[in-house]
């Protein structure tokens, strides 16, 4: 499943079809036209992609892998 990142009722991100991300899961995510494989984190405050902790995660194309 491919999609665009929303956030849940729980604070999780999840794509169009329920499947959501948690800490330690591995997510594919689009910057520009490449798909790059990353780890998702939780600093207590909100979730945050491992190797892009500052890119918002609200609307990024992503997929699990």
């Amino acid at each position: 499943m491919i999609g665009s990142l929303t956030k849940n009722h729980q604070g999780r991100y999840t794509l169009p079809e329920s499947q959501y991300f948690t800490t330690g899961d591995e997510i594919e995510i689009k910057i520009e036209l490449t798909w790059i494989k990353t780890r998702v984190h939780h600093d207590l405050k909100d979730y945050y992609l491992i190797d892009y902790p500052t890119v918002p995660m609200e609307g990024l194309m992503a997929r699990k892998p």
